[in-house]
């Protein structure tokens, strides 16, 4: 990739992405890579922006994270991220964050689609796009196994959205639904267990003020530990979001 491509950008984590655990907040992560794209998009041209000119917006499909090492408050580190077009449907996105010795901390994929701002309906990248920035495809990607069986489930919660849930499309915001999906684990839990990997598909959006359902359920595997979580519209009972996290056991827990 050539670095002309890369946005790059030096940050410290600040208090507000770190959970009550200590560890990284997921939820966070997916902040800074959607500050990171978007500021990125508009250098490019593509940003939400441009795009609402022309009736068209971006949504995002799926992102996929990989935790190497877990930042620490006030830990500086660098945060890269650059993109490509797939099959002309799909606008994949790479994001690593690095250390001060430049080795991975966190790594990451999102996958994105341009839709049509009335219907929703994909479009084709290319009428759509720079030329230069469809000169080159991305090779197919690793996609992570995310088909989460919930027809039994260890915990249930309902949620109410919240007006400051919306984003500029005016849904709940892609960070929100792992907000939700770790609100069902119970707080002990989540203290006594690290996320290292996770897997989120977006099936359909939601709205205020929707009423949603998160259901979870814990497979233990040895060492690990994996989560299963869905996502569903109380009244229509559409599947809105499937989640996939694996964790690492930690010993210590809350004061």
């Amino acid at each position: 990739m050539d670095t002309e491509q890369i946005f790059v950008q030096e940050m410290t984590l600040p208090y507000s992405a770190v959970a009550a655990s200590s560890h990284i907040r997921l939820d966070r992560i997916l902040t800074l890579f959607q500050d990171a794209a978007a500021l990125h998009a508009m250098q490019l041209g593509i940003s939400g922006y441009d795009l609402e000119k022309i009736g068209l917006k971006w949504v995002v499909s799926r992102y996929q994270i990989q935790v190497h090492e877990t930042l620490q408050l006030g830990q500086p580190f660098v945060l890269k991220t650059w993109r490509l077009p797939w099959k002309n449907l799909y606008e994949l996105r790479r994001f690593t964050i690095v250390n001060s010795s430049d080795i991975p901390v966190i790594s990451a994929l999102g996958v994105w689609v341009m839709v049509r701002a009335q219907n929703s309906k994909p479009v084709r990248l290319t009428p759509h796009m720079p030329e230069a920035l469809m000169a080159r495809s991305a090779p197919a990607p690793d996609m992570w196994a995310n088909t989460p069986d919930l027809s039994v489930c260890d915990h249930e919660k309902k949620i109410c959205t919240q007006m400051h849930d919306l984003d500029l499309n005016q849904h709940v915001n892609n960070t929100v639904y792992v907000t939700w999906a770790m609100e069902t684990l119970p707080m002990i839990w989540l203290f006594t267990h690290t996320p290292l990997t996770l897997v989120i598909s977006y099936h359909k959006e939601c709205f205020y003020p929707d009423k949603i359902i998160a259901r979870t359920k814990v497979w233990d595997e040895n060492a690990s530990v994996k989560t299963s979580h869905a996502i569903f519209h109380e009244t229509s009972g559409a599947k809105l979001a499937s989640l996939t996290i694996n964790w690492k056991k930690a010993s210590h827990g809350p004061v």
